[in-house]
Order: C-alpha cells, then structure tokens, then sequence
C-alpha cells in the first residue's frame, strides 16, 4: 500500500521561525499524518476550525512544494527520512519489508530478537490488519536497523540527558522510527489493548504510563459507535456538493453507525 506523509512541527514558544527568536524552545513537537498529502488540507478546509491546520497555515511556515528524493512512499520509509533528514538508501530504512539475503527470510524493518516487549505479547496474527507486521519474524523491536541518527538523537546528545524524548504511534514503526536510538518509544499493541515498549529502552514501565493504563481507557469505547469526522456535505470536497455530487457519492453522506465491539484493541476507526 502506498503511503505518503505530512510532517508538522510545532513549537511551544509560537509557530514562528527559531531562526527569528532568540528563546530556545522548551518542546519540540513533530506531528506526521500518515497519508495525508498536502492538498488534502486545502480540500477539506471548510470544515477546518480556527485552531489546529489552519493556526499553523496562518501564522506558521507552510511548504507548498515539498519533495523527498525517494519514490518508495511506505510508511517507515517516509516517517524515517522525516526524522533522520536523509535518503533511504543513507537510514537504511528501504521498505516496511525486504528480503534479507544473508537468512534467506524477508524482513520486517524494526524488528530485533535481542529486544523483547516489555510484558506484553506479541502481534496476534489472527486479528493483525497490517500483513507487514504479521510477516515479522520475531516479536522483539528497536531502531537498531536505522543507520543514521534522528532529530531527538541529535536534541539528546546536545542538551544530555535533561533532553526528554518520546516516540508515540499507533505502529511500532511510527513510534520507533521518531524516537530514534536515545529516546523513548511506545506503541499500541491492538493484541493487548494498551501502549507498549521493549527493553532497547527500558526494562519496566515508568509509573505515569502503569497509571494511565489502569484507567482503561480503550475499552471504555466498547459497545459504542463509530462515526464520521466531517459533515457529510464535507466529506468528499471542502466544497457543497452539488445534488448530483450527493448522488454519487451517497455512501459517503450516511453517517455511520458500525459497532466497536467489545474489544476496541480489535477494530479501528479510519479518521
């Protein structure tokens, strides 16, 4: 499947330039949305608030015509160029899978057997949506396979180790690839229904995180419903539909009522 990525990068003092404030900044944010394309944005501006796209669209840096020189546009390919500044064939991060011919085996891009998840098991191979992940061979992960350093690498070795840096995602890959060698990642594992990580960055579970599991939160969706994010007139074209549009695009116009289920670690809400 191919993926394409926008990258945000906010910053707690404004949206303005570093290079015109002479404060440095207490917290870097990097936001990538996997498969949203820039003219994404524009398309579906009418149901935009103030806030959010269009503060940063306002009073930011907007790169119109951005490009990557690589055509491979899976998601660890993008997201690791996005954080190391460098071509694939320099992060070493080619395809969400390759083939490895020293083991004769195909590969999947973070995985490590020297680094097991911290208390958790592993992909469930009967409920995994993402063929990727359910070819990986082992359960453990890390960024080991990343040959060059991130920008949270680069911020931790600058500042030491009062530098804080974390990797969230939904994918192993998405956390992994932004947290880089010296930060911290954690990801959702839909087998357990909660964020995990593995021993690459720590043995145990900080308290914050033991905390914020117990409220169980995931599950507090289940039995609910799923529903749209934009207006149906909106769904398809920052623009009204004309009736003909309506007609066509019907399905896209009836809210949706699926079920989660009783398990939400199982189901997932494309928005």
């Amino acid at each position: 499947m191919l993926k394409r990525a926008s990258c945000i990068v906010a910053l707690t003092f404004g949206i303005a330039s570093v290079a015109h404030s002479d404060t440095v900044p207490k917290l870097v944010l990097q936001i990538t949305v996997d498969q949203l394309r820039g003219d994404l944005i524009d398309r579906y501006g009418a149901g935009l608030g103030d806030g959010g796209f269009n503060r940063l669209l306002n009073s930011g840096v907007h790169f119109a015509n951005a490009h990557h020189r690589h055509a491979n546009t899976e998601t660890i390919v993008g997201h690791t160029t996005l954080s190391t500044g460098t071509d694939p064939g320099i992060h070493g991060m080619v395809a969400n899978l390759w083939f490895d011919r020293d083991t004769g085996t195909t590969f999947y891009n973070v995985q490590d057997p020297d680094y097991p998840l911290v208390g958790a098991s592993g992909v469930d191979a009967d409920t995994e949506i993402d063929p990727t992940q359910r070819a990986a061979t082992t359960d453990g992960r890390s960024p080991r396979n990343i040959l060059t350093s991130t920008i949270g690498d680069e911020i931790r070795l600058h500042y030491g180790p009062e530098a804080k840096v974390f990797g969230v995602s939904v994918k192993d890959r998405g956390a992994i690839s932004f947290a880089g060698h010296a930060g911290q990642a954690y990801w959702f594992s839909k087998a357990e229904g909660r964020f995990v990580t593995s021993t690459f960055y720590r043995d145990d579970y900080p308290a914050w995180v033991s905390d914020w599991e117990a409220k169980n939160m995931v599950n507090s969706y289940a039995g609910g419903t799923g529903g749209q994010c934009f207006r149906p007139i909106t769904m398809f074209s920052g623009k009204k539909m004309t009736n003909h549009g309506k007609l066509i695009f019907r399905a896209l116009g009836a809210p949706s009522r699926t079920p989660m289920g009783q398990r939400t670690a199982n189901t997932t809400r494309r928005c």
